[in-house]
């Protein structure tokens, strides 16, 4: 059974407050990675990318399949290589530097490809591919180097602020990629201009979580044990919602998709990010008081909810109205970002970080394909089938999760004098 270790006091620090070197560098990275995150939206941005370029629905679902899902599958196994390193940043930094090349191949072919859209998607995807798998590659030294420099009480604020200054960000993304979409250009170096801007902001993120001073430990010389963390019943529950919203999320690709080919309503494309992204800073701001009073476990049920009301509405709003699912969409996602990254940072003992953070999203990751099974569906029943079957994975995810343990109620009550 696992419990948070009190090893630390609470603290009533702003979550703004950066004076800190290294709580400075993960929250600068958190927002230059919403401002990357915003340029190449799987959702939106590469949604309507591989919709314009004619590709079928599986495909449509497979390019942010392949940035969510590729970055968590190869987790379990570098597992056992991270925790012998007695600073896991040195892994992160020297990643960095293929995680940018993959995507600076993304852009120069966008560019260069673009009469051949039977040579860019082929090119574009295995793109997208490298840069998930070496972003699975420095996932987790990111994971160990946030729990090992950010106190448990601070967690929530840094993925909250994260997420909130970052969202503000994307919302002038929204504005630029609307402007650049307009640009008297030919199909596709708009994009390839907005997949250019993307690049920029990944590299200095990455560069940015690079400066932190990591304290040194004595690495693991013995195996580690995957099977440990399914000895711990609270994380079996937990993986378990974890799956029912990976799941779930087959649906996030095609609400762009089908406001492009159902609705005709391509041209809104930069208008609905930049809907999304005010959605999430909007969100956040209630979001980090949330998870501060109540716990990432009731956030987690908040966005589970709003999930499952989502792609039902989507099937009855009006064009004019359709706005509305983005709104839903970007506070949704941010709540289920923040409150399953915390909750299981909270949940993993110190000695065996590594072990239930890689197996975790390694599980997460291969069901984060999820999108190609919307596609698939989509192709051949419409888009009613995905979004039904989502909302049933969403509202699952929500029955499941009210059995979850409250961590950061017994870390309070543990921390009481």
């Amino acid at each position: 059974m696992t419990e948070p270790s009190p090893k630390t006091t609470t603290s009533n620090r702003s979550i703004l407050d950066l004076s800190d070197h290294n709580y400075r560098m993960a929250m600068i990275n958190g927002w230059l990675a919403s401002l990357g995150d915003a340029f190449f939206n799987g959702s939106i941005v590469l949604a309507s990318f591989a919709a314009k370029l004619g590709a079928p629905n599986t495909i449509v679902g497979l390019l942010p399949a392949l940035l969510g899902a590729g970055s968590m599958v190869p987790q379990v196994f570098v597992a056992p290589y991270v925790a012998r390193l007695s600073r896991k940043i040195e892994l992160y930094r020297r990643v960095a530097w293929l995680r940018a090349g993959s995507l600076w191949v993304v852009v120069v072919a966008t560019f260069v490809l673009g009469q051949h859209p039977h040579l860019l998607l082929p090119v574009f995807i295995l793109g997208l591919a490298a840069n998930g798998l070496f972003s699975g590659i420095s996932s987790l030294p990111f994971w160990e180097a946030i729990g090992k420099t950010v106190p448990m009480e601070r967690r929530a604020g840094l993925f909250s602020a994260r997420n909130l200054v970052g969202g503000v960000l994307g919302f002038l993304t929204g504005f630029v990629v609307r402007f650049i979409l307009g640009l008297p250009l030919p199909f596709p170096h708009t994009y390839a201009i907005i997949f250019a801007l993307g690049a920029i902001a990944y590299g200095y993120c990455w560069y940015f979580f690079g400066l932190i001073k990591e304290p040194p430990e004595e690495g693991k010389t013995d195996r580690i044990s995957l099977r440990l963390p399914f000895r711990d019943f609270y994380f079996r529950r937990f993986l378990r919602v974890r799956v029912l919203l990976a799941v779930g999320g087959m649906v996030e690709p095609f609400y762009a998709a089908f406001a492009v080919r159902q609705l005709h309503q391509s041209g809104e494309i930069g208008l609905y990010l930049t809907i999304f992204t005010l959605s999430s800073v909007l969100a956040n701001l209630l979001w980090v008081q949330v998870s501060r009073r109540y716990g990432s476990k009731t956030l987690m049920l908040v966005g589970a909810a709003l999930g499952t009301l989502t792609p039902v509405l989507a099937l009855l709003l009006p064009p004019g109205d359709y706005w509305g699912v983005f709104v839903l969409q970007g506070a949704y996602l941010a709540a289920i970002g923040v409150s399953t990254s915390t909750y299981l940072l909270n949940l993993a003992p110190d000695n065996n970080r590594s072990s239930y953070i890689g197996l975790s999203n390694t599980i997460v990751g291969l069901l984060s394909f999820s999108p190609v099974l919307g596609g698939f569906l989509a192709d051949r029943i419409g888009y009613v089938g995905p979004m039904l079957l989502a909302s049933v994975c969403y509202g699952w995810a929500l029955y499941a999760g009210r059995r979850l343990r409250d961590l950061e109620a017994i870390y309070a009550s543990r921390s009481q004098p």
